[in-house]
């Protein structure tokens, strides 16, 4: 068993793990495309080289003027290119710094709200031990209990009474006769009817032996309208109960200063809440920084592209291409030596290419796992599984849960599926089910979780709650209590 806190702790360095794979990806890649841009390079030398021997055939000079110029063009470019780099990877920086700020701050943050919740829980503890050493609150909450049990009988025996009138009912409704004069009121004074239809009135009762059978379609009719009545009316008994109940409690909590303290939880999770929406805004920034940061990687920004294109470009002028061509078609060993050159280099260029294709897909994949992670985490902290008394029942499932996924075994749904299933909240000091808050309408007894309290305290708690009659454990908190969210 391991805490919210622990728990979270596992994902952030789970979390980091996946991103130094992203960054060792990206510098395997920005290696890989520094070589191809290399080979491109070296490839103007190799035409240089063959401009030199064959100075004076195909403008040689111009050949020269012209590939010095595009060198230069392509240095030029590839140095704002690595100012552009230093600048985004110090704005990177700058943010890493920021949210390692932000994140002290939180945890310097949950810490005093861990403490808050405390105090209310602390104090909700001494409340409820004191009033059920009270005999007036005792009596005042048997009261309610005796009143649900009446309430919750009486409903019983009216959905019963309700269900027989449905089934019993059947062949009455059924027989045409019968709901003929049922529906005319036959044998009641509402009846109307002129001479002859009163006499085959008459005649179709007596073959049918209606008079007794209206006495009992009556009847079945009317018992469960007074039954219904009768539980609406111990209903509302209860509720009444209930509600004098419920007041003792609340006046109880203000006697005690609860309130404020929960103000001090509320106020304490809304300076976590500004936190993590700083953290949430820190990362969405670093996300699109880390973005550009990969197009750099992977040679797609614009610098490598005018580059490559300025390059590709220069090496299809016509005066190059005949160059080659002319070297190729003749026998001269030092013309041979640059082409052998210039084929070798083709083929790594081609292997490089093939590399940093193989490295992007890897790349996309990573970088598609720590998006989703982050969202998984940030779900995490918006359900709070990181706050007081949240716990996992297997603290060894998380990090296999954790490598499963990176592993492209789970997707995020289902790791957030298995960690809710996971999570639950440890017995507390008071009983969320104390007095009013075990009938199942809600508790005032948060024990300051706010509405997490009241959800804890609606789970397993309908109809009369806790050993068929309400009212709750009398001290001491319940165990194990889960909750979760969604995707």
């Amino acid at each position: 068993m391991i805490s919210g806190r622990e728990a979270l702790g596992t994902i952030d360095q789970t979390l980091n793990d996946a991103r130094q794979q992203v960054a060792r990806l990206q510098t395997q890649i920005t290696e890989a495309s520094e070589r191809h841009m290399q080979l491109q390079k070296a490839q103007a030398d190799d035409y240089r080289r063959l401009a030199r021997i064959r100075l004076g055939e195909l403008s040689g000079n111009d050949t020269l003027r012209h590939l010095d110029q595009a060198e230069r063009q392509v240095v030029e470019i590839l140095s704002r290119r690595g100012g552009a780099q230093a600048e985004l990877d110090a704005r990177i920086a700058a943010l890493l710094d920021a949210r390692a700020s932000q994140e002290a701050q939180r945890q310097q943050l949950a810490t005093h709200l861990d403490s808050a919740v405390a105090d209310v829980d602390k104090a909700e503890a001494a409340t409820q031990a004191r009033l059920d050493a009270d005999a007036d609150y005792r009596a005042q909450r048997e009261r309610v209990e005796d009143a649900e049990r009446k309430a919750l009988h009486a409903g019983e025996k009216a959905d019963r009474s309700e269900q027989e009138l449905a089934s019993k009912g059947e062949n009455y409704r059924n027989d045409p006769l019968f709901m003929y004069l049922w529906q005319r009121h036959f044998g009641q004074t509402e009846y109307r009817a002129s001479g002859a239809i009163r006499w085959l009135d008459s005649k179709v009762a007596r073959l049918i032996g209606y008079a007794d059978a209206r006495v009992n379609f009556a009847r079945l009719n009317e018992i469960p309208v007074r039954l219904r009545e009768h539980a609406d009316h111990l209903k509302g008994q209860a509720e009444v109960q209930f509600g004098q109940l419920r007041e003792r409690d609340e006046r109880a909590r203000e006697a005690d200063g609860i309130p404020r303290l929960e103000e001090n939880v509320a106020a304490a999770q809304h300076r976590v809440d500004e936190v993590d929406a700083a953290l949430a805004d820190i990362e969405h920034r670093h996300q699109a920084l880390l973005d550009e940061r990969a197009r750099y990687a992977t040679g797609d920004d614009d610098y490598t592209r005018s580059a490559v294109e300025h390059l590709a470009g220069e090496f299809q002028r016509e005066d190059l291409v005949a160059l080659r061509q002319t070297a190729l078609n003749t026998p001269y060993p030092e013309d041979d030596l640059v082409i052998a050159d210039m084929q070798a280099r083709e083929r790594e260029r081609q292997q490089q290419q093939a590399s940093i294709d193989g490295l992007k897909g890897a790349l996309t994949q990573h970088q598609q796992r720590v998006a989703e992670l982050e969202s998984v985490r940030i779900e995490f902290k918006r359900n709070r599984f990181d706050r007081a008394g949240s716990i996992f029942a297997d603290g060894a499932v998380i990090p296999m849960l954790l490598r499963e996924f990176l592993a492209g075994v789970l997707d995020s749904r289902m790791l957030w599926k298995v960690l809710s299933e996971q999570q639950r909240y440890a017995p507390r000091r008071s009983d969320p089910g104390f007095g009013s808050g075990g009938f199942g309408r809600g508790t005032v007894w948060n024990g300051g979780l706010g509405d997490l309290g009241d959800i804890i305290g609606g789970i397993g708690r309908s109809g009369l709650g806790r050993g068929g009659f309400g009212g709750g454990s009398r001290g001491g908190g319940g165990g194990g209590f889960r909750t979760g969210g969604g995707f």
